[in-house]
């Protein structure tokens, strides 16, 4: 009798463990429906198209009169497709740079409708691959998706990718946040950090948005590392990257007054430090054990006058090395000067790790500096401020 009831225990037990796994696997599908029914709208495909150009060879200065040795030749038309997301009722829509650089036409689809609607660049930053573009189109076809907070986000939390990857129209994929990290060299070195993403970003999702479980978008599908080249396009790995939201948000005002950035004026526009730096590895071993340089580190060339760097009494090169290598180039090596070992308490190897250090941070902020001088170690506390 006793192993009846037992039996009978679990039989019930089995059901009732069942219907609550159902349960939670289907609140996480409840929630990714609800974000793709009220972003997906948002999101548009993007088609380009540029046109047959004739381009002369650019010669170096001094090489004109070889010019009519040179022919010209043609470049031929070229179609593209990418994705992008609407921000306002205006018709604004954020995109990749690349997924538009050079195009003469550029159209834009939305979802549920097949009619092309004729869009331009109004601005964009190419350096950091983000570009602007206003659709004509009307009001009712204009379904903005609102922006989040990329400095909140989590690694392990939820993220949706939607765009159009291979030309497929409207695709959602959905993972985690796999890690927010130092830029690992996939985008401009400006770019000082990227949300990494297990979503499945394939060709055809650049620009097309990264969205939290609240349907928010945390960053901007932009890049994919990936062991495996075909068809001379690389394929999802399982490692894809999105360039937060917070960044572009810096530069959206600019872009809808009509500006291209350069990357001079980036960072001119940022407090910085008022340096110029070469860093420790880039020296030869010989220089390196002969000035006693560290194993890691900038070495600071110059120091601007008037910067925080020189007002905090960083000291640039005393003295310079000259290299000669086999092609016949001139390599210039300061020497003497402060070796920046970690920012606020970041170790430093390069440039990059100093700009993810300083990225975020404001006129009047402050950042504290290890620094190598004459083979000791020493703590300078510099305030920063936009060098002109």
């Amino acid at each position: 009798m006793r192993k009846v009831s037992w039996l009978l225990f679990l039989l019930l037990l089995v059901p009732a463990f069942a219907f609550n796994q159902r349960q939670a696997f289907l609140e996480n599908e409840r929630n990714t429906i609800e974000v793709v029914k009220r972003a997906g709208p948002g999101v548009v495909y993007v088609a380009v198209r540029t046109k047959a150009k004739v381009v002369r060879p650019k010669l170096p200065p001094g090489f004109e009169d070889f010019a009519p040795f040179f022919e010209p030749f043609v470049v031929p038309p070229r179609e593209g497709t990418g994705s992008g997301f609407v921000i306002d009722k205006e018709g604004h829509i954020l995109t990749n740079y690349h997924v538009v650089k050079g195009a003469d036409e550029i159209e834009i689809r939305f979802q549920g409708d097949p009619k092309p609607y004729p869009a331009r660049v109004v601005g964009a930053v190419p350096p950091m691959d983000i570009a602007l573009l206003k659709v004509k189109a009307p009001k009712d076809r204009l379904h903005p998706i609102p922006l989040g907070d990329s400095d909140q986000v989590v690694v392990g939390q939820k993220a949706i990718a939607i765009g159009n990857p291979f030309g497929l129209d409207f695709t959602v994929t959905e993972g985690i946040v796999s890690a927010v990290r130092k830029n690992p060299g996939v985008e401009s070195s400006l770019i000082p950090y990227l949300i990494q993403t297990d979503a499945a970003i394939n060709p055809g999702n650049s620009g097309g948005p990264l969205l939290d479980s609240h349907g928010r978008v945390i960053g901007i599908n932009a890049a994919i590392l990936s062991p495996s080249v075909q068809a001379g396009a690389p394929q999802f790995a399982g490692i894809g990257f999105a360039i937060p939201i917070n960044l572009v948000k810096d530069y959206l005002n600019e872009m809808k007054a009509g500006k291209t950035l350069s990357a001079d004026e980036i960072i001119k526009s940022r407090p910085r430090l008022g340096v110029t730096v070469l860093p420790v590895e880039a020296y030869p071993e010989a220089i390196r054990r002969r000035f006693k340089l560290p194993d890691h580190g900038l070495v600071i060339q110059e120091v601007e006058k008037g910067s925080p760097a020189e007002k905090a009494g960083l000291r640039g090169a005393k003295d310079h090395i000259y290299v000669y290598t086999p092609s016949g180039d001139v390599l210039d090596f300061g020497v003497g000067g402060d070796v920046i070992v970690e920012a606020d308490g970041v170790p430093i190897e390069n440039i990059n790790d100093l700009r993810a250090v300083l990225f975020g941070k404001r006129p009047g902020d402050t950042v504290t500096l290890k620094v190598i001088r004459d083979g000791k170690e020493r703590t300078v506390v510099v305030r920063l401020a936009v060098v002109k």
